[in-house]
């Protein structure tokens, strides 16, 4: 499965390197731009699947950051490459086995593409897929008290979501988003199947700026 996403996540990573390769005569035309966005919210997921369990992973903050390029204008949208990043410091475990870590703190750095539709009205509704890696550091404080393992766990991961951008003048956004992200599974310091899942609802600002 770990072996799976990663091939995915290296097969979206370099559809979205050749796209930019492809459209570099398109991005010098003057209506071309450029987007920073940092955004706020909650990450949430599903529970792990621990043999030992039941081990249920509660919600965190969630800070994004995304740069965009536009690569295309289409008929009906425009097409950008992206790079987001989502840094998440703590999430707390709860349940059992005693000793499970207690607690992981996650990054996510998902580069892919976004397909923006009405770019040229106030609200413009977006989708966007990729993929990447995702990099998860465990808590060597375990659920009962005592010192545990702990450490890393790097993984591939793939993205999706969709959000809305509501403009607030020619260089200014705001934006609400929802992104999945599916990923291998964390060092939970007790044996689990399966990879995880997690999710963020959030919402900032974009920055839209020449190229």
């Amino acid at each position: 499965m770990i072996r799976s996403i990663r091939f995915i996540a290296l097969a979206s990573s370099l559809l979205a390197a050749f796209t930019l390769t492809a459209q570099q005569s398109a991005a010098q035309q003057n209506n071309e731009h450029q987007e920073f966005a940092v955004t706020i919210g909650a990450l949430s997921g599903t529970n792990p699947s621990a043999t030992l369990g039941p081990l249920a992973l509660g919600s965190g903050f969630a800070l994004q950051a995304n740069y965009a390029r536009k690569t295309r204008d289409l008929k009906w949208a425009n097409l950008y490459w992206e790079v987001n990043g989502l840094y998440n410091p703590l999430r707390h475990l709860s349940g059992f086995p005693p000793t499970a870590t207690s607690a992981i703190h996650s990054i996510y750095v998902t580069p892919g593409l976004r397909l923006q539709f009405t770019p040229d009205e106030k609200i413009s509704p977006w989708l966007a897929a990729g993929g990447g890696f995702a990099f998860y550091d465990s808590s060597k404080s375990g659920l009962g008290g005592g010192a545990v393992a702990g450490g890393t766990a790097n993984t591939g991961v793939v993205d999706f979501g969709g959000g809305v951008d509501i403009a607030m003048g020619k260089s200014y956004l705001l934006r609400g988003d929802v992104r999945g992200f599916y990923t291998g599974s964390p060092n939970f310091d007790t044996a689990n199947s399966g990879g995880q899942f997690n999710f963020v609802i959030s919402g900032g600002i974009v920055w839209r700026f020449p190229k």
